[in-house]
Protein backbone atom coordinates (compact mmCIF):
# COMPACT_ATOMS: atom_id res chain seq x y z
CA UNK A 1 0.00 0.00 0.00
CA UNK A 2 0.95 3.63 -0.70
CA UNK A 3 2.53 5.17 2.66
CA UNK A 4 0.66 8.51 2.39
CA UNK A 5 0.74 11.46 5.10
CA UNK A 6 -0.55 14.59 6.13
CA UNK A 7 1.90 17.94 6.86
CA UNK A 8 -0.18 20.86 8.31
CA UNK A 9 2.30 24.58 9.46
CA UNK A 10 5.01 21.56 9.09
CA UNK A 11 3.95 18.74 12.00
CA UNK A 12 2.83 15.62 10.48
CA UNK A 13 -0.27 14.78 11.59
CA UNK A 14 -2.49 11.58 11.53
CA UNK A 15 -6.34 11.54 10.37
CA UNK A 16 -7.52 10.98 13.94
CA UNK A 17 -5.90 14.18 14.87
CA UNK A 18 -8.24 16.80 12.64
CA UNK A 19 -10.15 19.06 14.44
CA UNK A 20 -13.42 18.28 12.92
CA UNK A 21 -15.55 15.55 11.57
CA UNK A 22 -15.64 17.78 8.20
CA UNK A 23 -11.99 17.84 7.98
CA UNK A 24 -11.47 14.14 8.81
CA UNK A 25 -14.13 13.59 5.67
CA UNK A 26 -12.18 16.11 3.50
CA UNK A 27 -8.34 14.67 4.02
CA UNK A 28 -9.64 10.87 4.58
CA UNK A 29 -11.10 11.61 0.24
CA UNK A 30 -7.61 13.49 -0.57
CA UNK A 31 -5.73 10.55 0.73
CA UNK A 32 -8.24 7.61 -1.12
CA UNK A 33 -8.24 9.49 -4.54
CA UNK A 34 -4.44 9.82 -4.05
CA UNK A 35 -4.00 5.36 -3.31
CA UNK A 36 -6.83 5.50 -6.19
CA UNK A 37 -4.73 7.49 -8.73
CA UNK A 38 -1.62 5.43 -7.35
CA UNK A 39 -2.96 1.84 -7.34
CA UNK A 40 -0.26 -0.89 -8.74
CA UNK A 41 2.41 2.07 -9.40
CA UNK A 42 5.68 0.31 -8.20
CA UNK A 43 9.01 1.13 -9.48
CA UNK A 44 10.05 -1.42 -12.23
CA UNK A 45 13.54 -1.54 -11.42
CA UNK A 46 13.21 -1.40 -7.86
CA UNK A 47 9.82 -2.93 -6.77
CA UNK A 48 9.08 -0.46 -4.47
CA UNK A 49 6.40 1.91 -3.97
CA UNK A 50 6.15 6.04 -3.26
CA UNK A 51 5.80 7.88 -0.24
CA UNK A 52 3.59 11.13 -1.10
CA UNK A 53 3.21 13.30 1.96
CA UNK A 54 0.28 15.83 1.91
CA UNK A 55 1.49 19.37 3.25
CA UNK A 56 -0.75 22.83 3.74
CA UNK A 57 -1.95 25.03 6.27
CA UNK A 58 -5.40 24.60 4.71
CA UNK A 59 -7.60 22.40 2.19
CA UNK A 60 -7.36 25.43 0.07
CA UNK A 61 -3.58 25.36 0.08
CA UNK A 62 -2.38 21.91 -0.46
CA UNK A 63 0.90 20.58 -2.16
CA UNK A 64 2.42 17.54 -2.43
CA UNK A 65 5.81 16.04 -2.17
CA UNK A 66 6.80 12.59 -3.50
CA UNK A 67 9.18 10.39 -2.33
CA UNK A 68 10.52 7.09 -3.89
CA UNK A 69 13.80 5.12 -4.60
CA UNK A 70 14.72 6.59 -7.68
CA UNK A 71 14.18 9.71 -9.78
CA UNK A 72 12.22 7.11 -12.25
CA UNK A 73 9.59 6.62 -9.93
CA UNK A 74 9.13 9.90 -8.65
CA UNK A 75 8.83 11.50 -11.82
CA UNK A 76 6.21 8.72 -12.59
CA UNK A 77 4.10 9.19 -9.13
CA UNK A 78 3.91 13.38 -9.88
CA UNK A 79 2.76 12.33 -13.41
CA UNK A 80 -0.12 10.22 -11.94
CA UNK A 81 -1.10 12.96 -9.86
CA UNK A 82 -0.85 15.55 -12.93
CA UNK A 83 -3.60 13.93 -14.58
Amino acid sequence: MIDIRFEVNGREVSLDRFASEMEKAVYGQVRDNIRERLEGVRCPEHGERPTVIVMGSSLDNLEFDVDGCCEELVNRVVGQLKQ
